[in-house]
């Protein structure tokens, strides 16, 4: 598939237009210049036609601190990986020297270019506001675009296909091959998501800074494992709500975490060793366990811990995280390597766990001799009765009960249940168990 970059200085309306193209919020907007930090990536389907689409980070013409310069350095290593580049420009406030200083850099790079100017609701105006300077950055005249307002977002589109086609991409949509399994990185702030990220993907495509906060969007790459395509979803670190104001940048960074984790099918649930088990990560780990995402929890940064600090870890992961300890516990380190080939072991594991099915008879053998066993509660001389039971859906396994009153069976008597099916069927690794009951007479 064909890929499409967006590049431009800062706040000229690149993840406006990026999320125009694709559809949706993907990328965060904020009048704040240098809010977009990692690359977000969108497929773009028009007109039986389709390609994908990377909102860069901006680049700033002078970088006054490390995540600036970082930001620059990721993007200007990207440009060689696109197809084709949008050179977008603010088309209401004129150019600036870091418009020339790119433009420059674009023309030295002999990449297929298409200029856009955004932010012209009013093309009439255009020139008389822009003057011919616009025409000295080299690229010609350029597609005049509102992307707040949609405003000939078509004719970039069509323009976008014919270049794509010209240099001999198909862009025609075929059926849909997106990956079926999605995995979101997810952690509080600096615990080191981006870092395993990169790892597990192979190239720098989330920022990494000692700053906490660094992430602001989610980011999407897909990769083979043995053969079977997986996206791996790197998201901002979160914090509690208390410390995270409404509406702001980092508002929207943690609604987008949130999002992705709801997306996903696993969650790598990454803590800081040095930090240890803390609220936010009983939340984090709440939150994945109520949607039914199977989790896989990784002590990262191992290689700052001695032993007696890594079984202390363990201790407090049963103690604190004890409603999922069906959980694989990892201790990594992305600066030794320690630990990563586990990690991506035990994502193979639990995904096929996750579909895993229990045949209906088996599953009856289980839940008898559990209720021999082990009776289940009641009210009065009224004691609940299972009749039967079947496995109605995967992804996370949800087994329907069918009992004569929902109300008689307690939480720890279904908890017996699932231990049970655990033992005496399938640990089920990193995956939760869904307990449906049904009153039936």
């Amino acid at each position: 598939m064909a890929t499409v970059l967006i590049i431009g200085r800062p706040n000229v309306g690149k993840s406006t237009l990026f999320n125009r193209l694709v559809g949706g919020r993907r990328a965060i907007v904020d009048d704040l210049p240098g809010v977009t930090r990692d690359f977000t990536v969108g497929r773009v389907n028009w007109q039986q036609r389709t390609f994908q689409l990377v909102d860069t980070c901006g680049l700033f013409e002078n970088p006054e601190n490390i995540v600036e310069e970082k930001m620059k350095e990721v993007t200007l290593e990207l440009l060689s990986e696109g197809d084709l580049i949008l050179f977008v420009v603010d088309g209401r406030f004129g150019l600036t020297s870091a418009d020339q200083v790119l433009a420059d850099y674009l023309r030295k790079q002999r990449i297929e270019v298409i200029f856009v100017a955004n932010k012209v609701e009013n093309p009439e105006s255009f020139y008389s506001n822009m003057g011919n300077e616009i025409f000295s950055l080299g690229f010609g005249d350029p597609i005049k675009i509102s992307a707040a307002h949609g405003l000939n977002i078509d004719l970039l589109l069509d323009e976008i296909f014919e270049r794509l086609e010209t240099l001999g991409h198909s862009v025609h949509l075929e059926s849909n091959d997106e990956s079926e399994l999605k995995i979101a990185i997810v952690g509080k702030p600096n615990a080191g998501k981006s870092s395993i990220f990169n790892w597990i993907v192979g190239s720098p495509r989330s920022l990494v800074t000692e700053v906490s906060g660094t992430t602001r969007d989610t980011v999407d790459e897909t990769v083979e494992v043995d053969g079977i395509p997986i996206t791996f979803i790197d998201t901002a670190g979160i914090r509690k709500k208390s410390k995270v104001k409404v509406m702001n940048v980092e508002y929207y960074s943690v609604m987008r975490a949130i999002d992705a984790l709801e997306r996903s099918d696993i969650m790598v649930m990454v803590i800081d060793s040095a930090d240890g088990v803390g609220n936010q990560d009983q939340r984090i780990a709440g939150l994945a366990e109520k949607n039914g995402k199977a989790t896989i929890a990784v002590f990262n940064k191992c290689d700052l811990v001695d032993e007696r600090r890594r079984k202390a870890l363990l201790r407090t992961f049963k103690q604190d995280l004890y409603f999922i300890d069906y959980s694989p516990v990892i201790f990594t380190s992305t600066l030794t390597g320690e630990g990563m080939d586990e990690l991506i072991d035990s994502i193979k594991l639990v995904s096929k766990k996750i579909d895993l099915r229990l045949p209906t008879g088996l599953l009856n053998t289980i839940l008898q001799r559990y209720s021999e066993g082990t009776p289940a509660p009641g009210k009065g001389k009224k004691r609940g009765k299972i009749y039967y039971g079947s496995q109605i859906a995967s992804r996370p396994p949800i087994i329907m009960l069918n009992v004569n009153d929902p109300s008689l069976f307690s939480e720890p008597y279904l908890r017996g249940i699932r231990n049970t099916i655990r033992l005496n069927f399938d640990p089920f690794e990193g995956t939760p168990i869904f307990l449906k009951l049904r009153r039936k007479r």
